[in-house]
């Protein structure tokens, strides 16, 4: 059977999908070096981040019983990384692109691995340039990521008035604000459109198109709660190592990490909010523990959470990677199974 190919303005064959095959040729030329210098971007940032960590983890690992304590951290910190992409798969559904889990992996684990180049468009770009790839447009993922960056803001705001009581005391009359801003979010969420629609504003940026469904939404801001609840008890297993009171702490640290986290998210300069996070973490901290083991803690959580977000987004794109490969391999297998 002849090969259906036809010429296109340039003289280049094109594929059956109407892609150039010149043109897709070099992309798959360049996509593993584009990879590998993400990759070692993002363990750039990582070192630059984890740099002089090392007797901090030490001392903890040497602490009687830590070993399990240190272990469920991590394990905690990835179930919320896991919630924080359904949160952002919800965003991309609402706009009109719903994503098989595979594609979602992909795309969400290089956002994780760009945040961590210096630069606040890396994320960004990553998510374009392999969104588009699954045919969702560069509109569309920019406002994915717009309106994913305010849910984030928005539900960090929410869960980080939990540590209100400790730090500020007068009791748990503070988690009335708690469940009235959830329920305001839930109840409208067309809030999270318009504060996205003044950032964008704010920052002298096209207001991006922002139609979106609620339901979507509303289960967006859900899986970003449950993210910041579970991902947040990874600071206080490790308070609890450090010496912290175990049922006294745990609503200090999940909103003590939610609140530092969205201080570290604002400063886009710096990548992964290295220092910025760990000055608001120590500060809350010290409700509980004394000066030098908040410092302790809050350096051991930028060690968990820096480790177990390259990890787990590398992890994802591999497999993403070995899934293709071998549905590839199989549909090779098959064709020429059948010809024969």
């Amino acid at each position: 059977m002849r090969e259906r190919t036809r010429p296109t303005d340039g003289g280049a064959p094109e594929d059956p999908g109407g892609t150039p095959a010149g043109k897709r040729g070099w992309g798959a030329r360049l996509r593993p070096f584009l990879a590998a210098a993400l990759v070692a971007g993002a363990g750039y940032g990582m070192w630059r981040a984890l740099g002089g960590s090392g007797h901090v983890i030490g001392e903890l690992l040497a602490r009687d019983g830590a070993a399990p304590w240190l272990a469920g951290s991590a394990a905690v910190n990835l179930a919320g990384l896991a919630l924080s992409m359904a949160s952002w798969r919800s965003t991309v559904t609402g706009l009109g692109s719903p994503l098989p889990w595979g594609p979602t992996c992909q795309i969400f684990g290089a956002t994780v691995l760009g945040k961590y180049l210096p630069g606040p468009f890396w994320s960004a770009l990553a998510g374009v340039h392999l969104g588009r790839r699954h045919g969702v447009t560069t509109q569309r993922m920019v406002t994915a990521y717009v309106l994913n960056s305010v849910v984030v803001l928005l539900t960090a705001a929410v869960v980080g008035a939990l540590a209100a009581p400790r730090v500020m005391g007068d009791g748990a009359w503070w988690l009335l604000p708690v469940a009235l801003a959830l329920a305001a979010l839930l109840r409208k969420p067309g809030v999270i459109v318009r504060a996205a629609g003044r950032a964008a504003r704010l920052l002298r940026r096209p207001v991006p198109d922002l139609r979106v469904a609620d339901g979507d939404l509303r289960r967006a801001v859900v899986w970003e709660v449950l993210s910041w609840l579970v991902g947040g008890a990874h600071l206080w297993m490790i308070a609890a190592v450090l010496g912290a009171p175990v049922t006294e702490s745990l609503a200090l640290c999940v909103g003590g990490f939610a609140l530092a986290a969205a201080a570290g998210a604002a400063a886009l300069v710096v990548p992964g909010g290295a220092g910025v996070r760990e000055v608001v973490l120590m500060v809350v901290l010290t409700a509980d523990l004394p000066w030098a083991q908040a410092g302790a803690a809050a350096l051991a959580s930028r060690v968990c959470c820096t480790v177990t977000e390259i990890v787990g987004a590398g992890a994802a794109l591999l497999a993403v990677r070995w899934a293709r490969r071998g549905r590839d391999t199989g549909g090779v297998a098959a064709e020429v199974s059948r010809a024969a």
